[in-house]
């Protein structure tokens, strides 16, 4: 028996409640969270549960049919004669049992099919969903952690501004500084401020967003890990990722049963002007009290055929309507695969493009550091300016906060990849749990 959704909450609730006692959630907390509270998923699954009722319904069409009708009627007859009005009452009564079986029907027959390929595709709806559940959740989980980074730098760049604003004021009470100098690091701090204030307003709205989709609201979630393995895709190949992409994303095979039942549809009009045969029997008890007292029983069983001769045109019509509809599924089939080869060489070439940017920003993050501290150097030795050193920490922080982006793009390129080709699913959440810092 399915638990209730507002068991699960709180059953969300407690699980998470433990966790928090130990340490803070990871993506694959998260992700169970969101499973339970998410409203797209739950109305996709809902959907998917609908759509399981298409087969017993066609199925149904098929099976014997059996009614009872029941008929009470009384009646009171007057009649206006020259020796005066003749009035008379009397009741009739009557039952039936109507059972039908078809012998042969090709719509129904074919709608039974197409029934089976609504449940294929109502399936694939479901996997979809679940697909972009945990893109979503990835997402929204990056995102928060992001905004913490950002919010981290920022406080740490307004604070080393701070101190060069100190040193700059210390220099220029020495003689050896100038009030530009102070104003610059000034400037830069007050922008630094601004900038923090920013952050941490970004940080709230990414914490909000994830509060969307797990329905706790998470103060902290556990961190990328300080090494990340960021190994290029096997294979290495973006036309052997298209390829794949090409039949077995989901988008596709979804397009692929929009196809199959639109040809199942063609091949239901086209039946429209052929017979359809049945045993049929009815057995039936009628009694009327009148004047003359009757009773009458009838039963029989035996074969009805049934075959439209003019319709008005409306099977030429279906006809052609279920062959434009044929066209446009065909289209759609050839959008979707055309799609998909996209996504897939978007997302591999921004997973290379992430893992070459952080090899490059690591050591820029290196290089500027080492530019900074020469320029401390060279201020203190009188060869650079308080600028010169306030550049320099520009530098270091942006560079961190590039390589931190990155680090997260990796992430997210990597299951959109797998997400092109169809094959994304909870174990590559759970897999990334090495990644996190608990």
């Amino acid at each position: 028996m399915p638990i209730t959704r507002f068991m699960a909450r709180i059953l969300a609730g407690f699980s998470l409640a433990c966790l928090n006692a130990h340490a803070a959630p990871n993506l694959a907390d998260v992700f169970e969270l969101s499973l339970r509270n998410d409203a797209e998923i739950a109305a996709a699954e809902a959907q998917w549960r609908a759509s399981q009722e298409a087969a017993p319904q066609a199925l149904s069409a098929l099976l014997p049919q059996l009614s009872a009708r029941a008929t009470y009627r009384p009646t009171t007859q007057e009649v206006g004669t020259a020796q005066g009005d003749n009035a008379s009452s009397y009741d009739n009564r009557s039952a039936s049992l109507s059972l039908s079986q078809v012998i042969y029907d090709r719509r129904a027959f074919l709608a039974l099919d197409q029934a089976d390929s609504r449940v294929a595709g109502a399936e694939l709806d479901w996997r979809l969903a679940q697909q972009n559940l945990i893109l979503r959740v990835t997402q929204a989980y990056t995102e928060v952690l992001f905004a913490q980074d950002a919010v981290r730098l920022a406080a740490a760049k307004k604070q080393a501004i701070a101190e060069q604003r100190e040193q700059a004021e210390h220099m220029h009470r020495g003689g050896v500084g100038t009030v530009t100098d102070i104003q610059e690091a000034q400037a830069r701090h007050d922008l630094a401020a601004a900038e923090e204030i920013n952050a941490r307003n970004v940080q709230r709205i990414k914490r909000q967003a994830l509060f969307k989709l797990t329905g706790q609201w998470l103060d902290e979630v556990a961190p990328l890990a300080a090494s990340l393995s960021m190994n290029a895709p096997e294979p290495d190949d973006p036309d052997a990722w298209r390829a794949e992409a090409r039949n077995q994303a989901i988008e596709v095979r979804l397009a692929e049963k929009s196809l199959e039942i639109a040809r199942n549809d063609l091949e239901q009009a086209r039946s429209l002007n052929l017979p359809v045969l049945s045993m049929v029997g009815d057995s039936s008890w009628q009694k009327d009290t009148d004047s003359g007292y009757s009773k009458s029983n009838l039963s029989y069983i035996g074969v009805q055929a049934s075959l439209p001769i003019l319709t008005g045109g409306r099977i030429d019509s279906v006809t052609r309507e279920t062959l434009a509809r044929m066209d446009q599924a065909a289209r759609l089939r050839a959008k979707a695969s055309a799609d998909s080869e996209l996504r897939s060489a978007e997302a591999f070439f921004m997973l290379k493009d992430s893992i070459e940017r952080s090899r490059a920003l690591t050591q820029a993050v290196r290089s500027s550091e080492i530019a900074l501290d020469a320029a401390k150097i060279g201020l203190d030795v009188g060869y650079r300016t308080s600028v010169d050193v306030l550049n320099a920490q520009q530098q270091v922080f942006a560079a961190r906060k590039d390589l931190l982006q990155q680090r997260y793009n990796f992430i997210i390129a990597r299951l959109q990849l797998k997400a092109a080709i169809g094959a994304l699913s909870q174990d590559d959440i759970h897999s990334m749990t090495p990644w996190l810092t608990p």
